[in-house]
């Protein structure tokens, strides 16, 4: 595949990935809220404990539908242009890839002065920590924090099929020990 093929597949994969996640979430968003949550269950369940459990249900299948729509929408580009991508792979890149830019935004949110070191070796070890933390989110803070007013959404819609596609091109076989197959 040429580099012109290649850039074109992985812009089409991000885009009809995360639109596809991006109606696939909100489909079943709104059959949890609208349908299932005011229509059924209304003010019928009162128990922090049932509320508790259907929240984390529809969490779980929201995020879940997103997820294969994503998955979905990058094998689906991926065909377009010849190339077989493992369904696995894919699902678990998409499902690491959200969660991933979580964890760097909240990098730009410690307040590095109110660590308290309790021993020296914290202390020591705490600057270095500060400074990766600082090399690892400098993107993410360019982008939110100064001028350009880049909506962190989207970030979060576009992490899911990055992670999709970093998923299935990453050889998980021989991370885990297994001998590749020849």
């Amino acid at each position: 595949m040429s580099k012109k093929n290649a850039i074109f597949l992985t812009l089409s994969q991000i885009g009809l990935g995360s639109l596809i996640g991006l109606v696939c979430g909100w489909v079943s968003l709104f059959i949890f809220s609208n349908l299932i949550g005011q229509g059924l269950i209304g003010n019928s369940a009162q128990h922090g404990f049932w509320i508790g459990l259907f929240l984390l249900i529809s969490f779980g299948v929201v995020y879940g539908s997103a997820i294969v729509g994503v998955g979905e929408g990058v094998r689906f580009a991926g065909l377009r242009f010849n190339v077989d991508i493992d369904r696995k792979n894919a699902y678990r890149g998409a499902f690491l890839g959200a969660p991933a830019i979580v964890a760097v935004i909240s990098l730009l949110n410690i307040h590095w002065d109110a660590i308290v070191a309790p021993n020296t070796l914290i202390y020591l070890i705490l600057p270095v920590v500060h400074l990766i933390a600082y090399i690892i989110s400098l993107p993410i803070h360019i982008l939110i924090d100064t001028r350009l007013n880049f909506p962190p959404e989207l970030l979060y819609i576009v992490s899911a099929p990055i992670g999709a596609i970093l998923g299935y091109r990453i050889d998980w076989s021989h991370s885990h020990g297994t001998p590749p197959i020849i």
